[in-house]
């Protein structure tokens, strides 16, 4: 049997971990001086309301290797072999630490998912079903998955972005005076691309719904709509896809840290 650990970018709650029977590694937010871990100490909701009140923008931090390494010796005790699976690699220096906890065993294996929030919860909730499996097996079935998976976000603010050090601050004034909304995807390797920079959320959210092919769409597994803080606009884009989705999304903090709220999306398997 191969026991399964992530980490909470994947919007595992921790009572979805204990119900799944996977292991979720909770990533850590600061907001100054005050420490909070993902899942743990702070919710969704509890973050963003402080997110729109504290004077200290938050920061995030990577995985510890000793956090990993308690989470894979409490594994190793259920199971023949664990399988780690982080967020991206190109994403969080997570992954390499994760990489140097698994040298130290034989029977551990690291994943390099190339994705993260509600697609990562899907790469795992799959690998699950394949746990009497070799993790060999199911490494091989995420890199095969992988490449299926599409996610078509908009941003409503680029204020996030810019004071986390990824955005200028002059692109940040414009984009802001310009109400304009970027539509952002993540590419095959992990990495977040900007798709198009549309003129209000509503063309943005309009733009989502030309790139999603509904006839390419596997609905044996889960549609998931995603938004941060509030629903509102993620409902809007659900009225213009005219399809079903399995689960609403509230984005977990550590990824809402860097895009901020009134963000909404779509994440899918295609056929």
């Amino acid at each position: 049997m191969v026991k399964i650990i992530t980490d909470s970018s994947s919007n595992i709650t921790q009572e979805e971990a204990k119900a799944l029977g996977v292991t979720v590694m909770p990533l850590t937010i600061n907001f100054g001086t005050e420490e909070f871990r993902d899942g743990l100490d702070i919710n969704c909701e509890e973050f963003y309301e402080k997110l729109a009140t504290d004077k200290e923008f938050p920061h995030t931090s990577q995985l510890t290797e000793d956090q990993i390494e308690t989470a894979v010796i409490s594994a190793l005790k259920e199971a023949d072999e664990v399988l780690l699976m982080p967020l991206a690699s190109v994403l969080s220096g997570s992954y390499e630490r994760c990489k140097a906890v698994a040298q130290k065993y034989e029977n551990v294996y690291v994943c390099d998912t190339k994705c993260t929030t509600v697609m990562l919860k899907l790469c795992v909730t799959e690998a699950l079903k394949m746990a009497d499996k070799s993790a060999a097996e199911i490494m091989a079935m995420v890199d095969a998955l992988r490449p299926k998976l599409k996610i078509y976000a908009c941003l409503d603010t680029l204020e996030n972005l810019r004071k986390g050090g990824r955005l200028s601050n002059i692109s940040a004034i414009i984009g802001s005076v310009l109400k304009i909304k970027p539509v952002i995807t993540f590419g095959l390797d992990g990495k977040v691309e900007m798709l198009s920079k549309q003129f209000g959320m509503s063309k943005g959210l309009s733009h989502i719904a030309s790139l999603v092919d509904k006839n390419k769409i596997d609905f044996s597994k889960p549609v998931y709509l995603i938004y941060t803080a509030n629903d509102k606009n993620a409902c809007s884009l659900l009225e213009k896809l005219k399809i079903e989705c399995s689960e609403k999304s509230n984005i977990c903090p550590v990824i809402g840290t860097h895009i901020g709220t009134d963000a909404a999306g779509i994440v899918y398997c295609e056929i």
